[in-house]
């Protein structure tokens, strides 16, 4: 059959067509972009349900364009089979100028481009989601953003790789990482001017690293930054060494920290006295030391002024108690910065549920168990709510909304804990009811139909919505047969009259 003139509501491309499924039924196609309608019982009904879901599916453009993260889907050769306005306004274009074109068409840094293109094929060949960070450069003003960005491989109509990304801008959050390091890039140089020898010594490997002001005051090659910890102590005066090595021991123990004057040879013979200062900034999990750091200076010349030695001594304090706080909020921002992405990436922002991604790392999770998924066998429930674009077109998108968020509390307060409920897309819903039978899972899938019902909205008014029921035995592989299942019984829930409840025939075994 010739394509037809009907546009795909993702990528705008007029190439859509009917094909037959192995299972004898029809669902239209998009040759661009992969996207696939409505299942039907042949050509002539997949085409015009694919018109419908084309109408319906400018809300879900609308989603998509309003998402503030970058969404996009490539192929192959990296050119954008669909592109968000968040990504438009990042190359500064339109979401239509962008598809067929790849990176390079926007992007001046080749750098960057190259990345892509061999980063996404990884993913593809890969064949696992992964999660990367990256950077894009504005063509316009050069302007360099960050992205946290999610990569799942996809595969179109004819088996042909392909890739969706959702990038999280994470720019500002890169600025602040800078202004911390150049802070402490700072404390450094201070360090160096204030002609203090400044020591870090790694407790498990028995080294001591050294600045140059070090190596000048105890006579080293200003080059010769590293030591074994034994040429420290070879180095220490005889009658000071065993002073010296206690109050170490004590500061590994914990008893306080280690600080001391003594006298230390150079290896020209010379002896000067050093006031030597150190702590211990990193223990592990069972309090072994791991790490001790501090600074050593020379108090040979200045022995009789004691009140300047001790201003020192506080400033330093000060400043390593700064850098150490400073340290720890941005190891606090990060984490803080890194789960809420993680938790951003797997919720939906309007009702609070788990989104499509959390649905698929559920169903690969629940797929992955032993002897089979949900364990004695489970269920799996496609939920739609019943003439909701009225309700949009009737009463706003506001409206529609809270339609949504207040289907999807009920649904999470009805079910057992133990259960799972996502919003699937749109104003459908996947609840996974685990280690349950069919008896107990059309019991659910009714309570569920039922307290909708009985819950008007205040402006919507009363709510219905149409459910698909299907089971996974026990020691089935795979749920992914199993969502579709209960999709297509879902839909013939809607066909047949809505506000029911439709379960899906169980699997002919062959």
């Amino acid at each position: 059959m010739e394509e037809t003139e009907l546009p795909c509501p993702f990528c705008n491309a007029h190439s859509t067509r009917p094909i037959a499924l192995p299972d004898g039924l029809w669902s239209a196609c998009c040759a661009d972009c992969g996207a696939r309608g409505p299942i039907a019982p042949d050509a002539r009904t997949a085409l015009a349900r694919w018109e419908q879901a084309t109408r319906d599916g400018e809300l879900l453009r609308t989603v998509i364009d309003e998402s503030p993260d970058i969404i996009l889907l490539k192929d192959w050769d990296g050119r954008f089979l669909l592109g968000n306005a968040a990504l438009a306004r990042l190359y500064d274009t339109t979401p239509e100028q962008l598809v067929g074109k790849d990176d390079g068409a926007f992007n001046p840094n080749r750098e960057q481009v190259d990345f892509y293109l061999e980063n996404v094929r990884a993913v593809m060949r890969g064949g696992r989601t992964q999660i990367v960070e990256e950077s894009s450069t504005n063509a316009e003003t050069g302007e360099v953003h960050y992205f946290h960005s999610i990569k799942k491989p996809l595969r179109g109509p004819a088996g042909e790789p392909r890739i969706l990304v959702i990038a999280h801008d994470i720019t500002d959050l890169r600025r602040a990482y800078r202004v911390i390091e150049e802070r402490e890039r700072s404390y450094a140089y201070a360090m160096e001017a204030a002609g203090e020898g400044i020591w870090d010594w790694d407790i498990d490997a028995g080294t001591v690293t050294h600045n140059r002001r070090w190596c000048e005051l105890l006579g080293y090659a200003a080059d010769t930054l590293v030591h074994p910890i034994a040429a420290f102590a070879d180095r220490l005066h005889p009658d000071d060494r065993d002073e010296v090595m206690g109050l170490l021991d004590r500061a590994l123990a914990g008893v306080g920290s280690y600080e001391h004057e003594h006298r230390m040879r150079r290896p020209d013979g010379s002896v000067l006295w050093v006031l030597d200062r150190g702590r211990v900034v990193e223990r592990a999990p069972d309090g072994r030391p791991l790490r001790m750091a501090g600074t050593v200076t020379d108090v040979s010349p200045r022995k009789h002024n004691e009140f300047v030695l001790a201003l020192a001594t506080d400033a330093l304090a000060h400043a390593n108690a700064e850098l150490e706080r400073k340290v720890a909020e941005r190891t606090a921002d990060l984490a803080r910065a890194n789960e809420e992405l993680a938790r951003l990436a797997r919720r939906d922002a309007l009702t609070g549920l788990p989104n499509r991604l959390a649905v698929d790392e559920r169903l690969h999770e629940e797929s992955r168990r032993q002897p089979g998924p949900c364990g004695t066998g489970c269920a799996v429930l496609m939920i739609d709510i019943d003439s909701f674009k009225p309700i949009n077109d009737t009463y706003g998108h506001a409206t529609g909304d809270a339609v949504l968020a207040l289907v999807a509390g009920l649904l999470a307060a009805t079910v057992r804990e133990a259960d799972f409920v996502s919003r699937y897309g749109g104003e459908e819903f996947l609840v996974l009811l685990p280690d349950t039978a069919l008896e107990g899972a059309r019991t659910v899938a009714e309570k569920l139909r039922t307290v909708v019902a009985e819950t008007a909205h205040p402006v919507a008014g009363r709510i219905t919505i149409s459910i698909g029921l299907a089971m996974a035995a026990p020691g089935t592989g795979e749920l992914a047969t199993v969502v579709a299942q209960a999709d297509a019984a879902l839909y013939e829930a809607k066909r047949s009259g809505r506000n029911r409840l439709v379960i899906a025939p169980p699997p002919t075994a062959v």
